[in-house]
């Protein structure tokens, strides 16, 4: 009788897919983002919020939205996250990003209807971006490239260090991940700091989120395949 142990992997996501050695297809980079359901589970929620936050304000105008409007326009995208990891949960795959993503949701919505300012539903994002930008940063400084332990741990192979090109892919590699960090902050900081570009911040948060992650993403694994490759001929 089967205990479910016999499923099909699920395909690795984000930086993991750099350690797998299969070639990278069209269907390859799609689930390398997450496939069609993480694309939704990143795209749906902040697009949600921003497209009903804009619908009040409208309504309201000119008066500023009160902090009771909010409510709706912070549980639109937490119910979504909900529902998103029921789907993960019912289709019996790994629901850890949904979950994170519902945290997320749920930190910004707290944070909206503890400050009454829709501007801070962005504020965890930089805290994520500068931290993430940041351990990429330190690795390249103290010779340890992230894109290089983390596809090293996974493949068990510690030859990337001995293989100079390798090495110096690595790091040209991570340093890559500090810059879509970076354009990230140096674009999203202005305007929140600039006060009431909710929909700004919302259209730069989806175009410099999924879509600019996947064209780093995509060069790190075409990068860290063909090296491989290389030195196993």
């Amino acid at each position: 009788m089967s205990d479910g142990g016999d499923r099909p992997e699920e395909p690795r996501a984000g930086l993991a897919r750099a350690a797998d050695a299969t070639p990278l297809t069209a269907r390859g980079v799609l689930d390398a983002i997450g496939g069609p359901l993480g694309i939704v589970e990143s795209v749906l929620p902040p697009l949600v919020f921003v497209v009903y936050y804009q619908v009040v304000a409208i309504r309201q105008a000119p008066v500023p939205i009160a902090r009771p409007a909010l409510i709706p326009v912070v549980a639109a995208p937490l119910v979504l996250s909900a529902v998103f990891v029921l789907v993960r949960l019912v289709r019996r795959q790994r629901p850890g990003g949904a979950i994170s993503g519902a945290v997320l949701v749920a930190v910004s919505a707290v944070l909206v209807l503890v400050t009454g300012d829709a501007n801070t539903n962005y504020l965890p994002g930089f805290f994520i971006n500068a931290g993430y930008g940041l351990a990429f940063l330190v690795s390249v400084i103290v010779r340890r490239p992230l894109v290089g332990v983390v596809t090293g741990l996974l493949t068990a192979d510690a030859g990337w260090r001995a293989d100079p090109t390798r090495r110096r892919a690595a790091t040209w590699l991570s340093l890559l991940w500090v810059l879509l960090f970076s354009i990230r902050l140096l674009v999203e900081l202005p305007l929140y700091l600039a006060g009431n570009r909710v929909v700004e911040l919302g259209i730069a948060r989806i175009v410099l989120g999924l879509p600019l992650y996947s064209i780093v993403l995509v060069v790190t694994v075409l990068v860290v395949q063909a090296l491989r490759r290389r030195s196993q001929a």
